[in-house]
């Protein structure tokens, strides 16, 4: 019983504290992520006091990369910026809120800033106030310079005169009014050098349901201009900046009446808002016109009126309408049409085989001997040696069987050929004149070089006879043949390389290119390896490859004794294990005796232990044997 206490004690102890520390260290993350957060924020914060700024935000443009679903729209929605250094226009009338700069030089030198009021005044000392509401910078210099000749006389001096300059400082926001289907609503705050269009985007924008053909200013109760926009979006004509905007304007976006979505070979397929008296030319005008790839027949899916469909049930049509035909179509809201693609004609043949350019070329209105002159090989005398010109081959379809006839067309005669779409031609290659074949022989020969392969058949020892045959430094056992080999990948695509041919005797036949490397006599074997001191051993005939490891040192430990094997000079690669040859394999000059090592030793490894066993075993008795045959 005092066992099971204690170990519920300890047990919940164990419990809580775990508990205790997964609490502490959810608080210490928490503690980390709002760290993290205010770190963030601090950095990304510029130490820049805010710039005293007009009511109209200067922002830099966006970029939207979004499609827009409703032609025109765009436009209006990105920001727009305006700067003081913007040159007034001769026509830009004083108000409230304007601020002018009076400069004066000459006899009299002074340069102030004053702002208009808002009854359209300026207070200037010595004289009182001055008027100048609704008037032109040019009309307001003429005042103040009436005025101010009051205490400047030389203002009118012509012989000492003092200059009056009369400039805009810090500009008036004038007081817009919005309404209709616009993203703000209301009065808006509005550059004074503004037209409908530029206030529409500092208003941001118009919504998608507002017309962009009969936008409407309107002043003193009175629509003074309705503006359509398509003609500034379709060819740059600019119908709104003439008039500019006052004080107390409204700027009304009616709903718009149309809209028909065009689609297929137009160049900018998009949904477009039509005029009751547009028709389908016009949008397709709109669209930019049609692509090279337009067919003459368009698909118009109509939905009709409510006031003149007879049920939902049939609420909607499908018309096919040749373009010629369109304009007494009546196009209603929503109403979709698709400019189809002109389909396919079957109007070329194909080349293949030995010319310069084979591919595909028009069949109509031409004959055999114009594509083959076309598609390259006929004109020049070393290129048309290689091709069998009095075996061309064409294939042609026959709706009487089911393979394609072939016929058999010589060039000479191939001018009276005519050809039908889809046939197929084939131009085959004269081998014959194409076979430069060689091989090569380098080395320790009396005639290295490059010799003709003359014969279906030439072995290395009849190669090596051409080339004179060895000298007297070296042997046959130092040939080394390479081949040349294709490989081809998985993508079909094919390579060539040289790779080394083992164990190839004097009777192994070379082929295209092959290379035969006889290689100078060495009078050494060379040990690599796990011994004590590899490197190069002076060869003495007799000595078997155990000798040759003493002369180089001996065995290292964890030496796989039964992993050595033996590179010959010729390249071929031999092992040296086994019962009755691993004593007895010859060593020759050239050779070289691997030694691999464990290189994950054991101290004691019993499958190792009895084949070494048995070997020795074997070897004494197969000792045993000879000397008793031998008595």
């Amino acid at each position: 019983m005092h066992k099971l206490l204690i170990t519920f004690f300890i047990s919940s102890s164990v419990l809580f504290s775990q508990t205790s520390l997964n609490r502490e260290l959810d608080d210490l993350k928490k503690q980390l992520e709002n760290q993290l957060n205010e770190s963030i924020e601090e950095s990304i914060v510029l130490d820049v006091e805010p710039p005293n700024v007009e009511p109209v935000t200067l922002t830099s443009p966006d970029i939207d990369i979004e499609p827009d679903p409703y032609f025109g729209y765009k436009y209006f929605k990105k920001d727009i910026s305006f700067f003081d250094n913007i040159p007034t226009p001769a026509d830009y009338k004083l108000g409230p809120g304007d601020e002018i700069i009076i400069s004066l030089w000459g006899e009299n030198n002074s340069r102030e800033n004053l702002t208009i009021n808002k009854d359209g005044m300026i207070y200037y000392k010595n004289i009182g106030f001055i008027n100048l509401s609704n008037k032109t910078l040019a009309s307001a210099e003429l005042v103040l310079k009436e005025e101010l000749s009051r205490i400047y006389s030389t203002l009118k001096d012509q012989a000492n005169p003092t200059m009056l300059m009369l400039e805009l400082g810090k500009l008036k926001s004038i007081n817009i009014f919005f309404s209709g289907h616009i993203n703000n609503p209301g009065i808006n705050l509005i550059h004074p050098f503004s037209d409908i269009f530029s206030a529409i985007i500092q208003a941001g924008g118009l919504n998608d349901n507002g017309s962009l053909r009969k936008v409407q200013l309107i002043r003193n109760d009175q629509i003074i201009n309705t503006v359509d926009f398509y003609s500034f979006f379709m060819s740059g004509e600019n119908t709104f900046s003439n008039i500019k905007l006052i004080d107390g304007d409204i700027i009304h976006i009616p709903s718009f009446k149309n809209r028909i979505t065009i689609s297929g070979e137009v160049n900018r397929p998009s949904t477009y808002e039509l005029l009751s008296n547009e028709s389908i030319s016009d949008i397709i005008s709109y669209a930019s016109g049609l692509t090279s790839g337009a067919s003459s027949t368009l698909i118009l899916n109509q939905i009709i009126p409510i006031e003149k469909r007879l049920s939902d049930d049939n609420a909607r049509t499908s018309t096919a309408i040749n373009f010629k035909n369109s304009e007494s179509t009546i196009l209603n809201n929503g109403d979709t049409i698709e400019i189809l693609s002109i389909p396919l004609v079957d109007s070329e043949v194909t080349i293949y085989g030995r010319v310069k350019s084979p591919g595909e070329y028009p069949a109509l209105n031409t004959s055999l001997r114009d594509i083959l002159d076309i598609a390259g090989g006929f004109d020049d005398p070393i290129f048309r040696s290689t091709i069998r010109e009095n075996e061309i081959l064409v294939l042609r379809q026959d709706k009487n069987q089911f393979y394609s006839k072939e016929l058999a067309v010589t060039y000479k005669d191939a001018d009276q050929f005519k050809l039908e779409p889809n046939d197929k031609i084939f131009i085959y290659e004269n081998v014959n004149y194409n076979n430069n074949l060689s091989y090569r022989v380098e080395g320790e020969v009396f005639k290295p070089g490059t010799y003709p392969i003359s014969a279906k058949k030439i072995t290395i020892r009849e190669a090596l006879s051409r080339a004179g045959g060895l000298t007297d430094l070296t042997s046959s056992r130092n040939i080394v043949v390479k081949q040349e080999f294709t490989e081809i990948d998985e993508s079909g695509n094919k390579t060539m390389r040289l790779v080394a041919v083992n164990n190839a005797s004097l009777d192994f036949e070379i082929g295209v290119n092959s290379v035969i490397i006889v290689s100078q006599y060495e009078n050494v074997v060379n040990i690599e390896g796990n011994v004590f001191n590899p490197g190069l051993v002076t060869y003495t005939k007799g000595y078997r490859y155990p000798r040759y490891i003493e002369l180089a040192g001996g065995y290292k430990p964890d030496t796989l004794k039964r992993k050595i094997y033996i590179k010959r000079a010729n390249g071929n690669i031999e092992k040296v294990n086994g019962f009755f040859i691993s004593r007895g394999k010859n060593i020759y000059p050239g050779d070289t005796i691997i030694v691999p090592e464990n290189m994950q030793p054991q101290d004691f490894e019993i499958t190792t232990f009895l084949a070494d066993l048995s070997s020795t075993l074997a070897n004494i008795a197969a000792i045993l044997l000879i000397v008793d045959n031998q008595n």
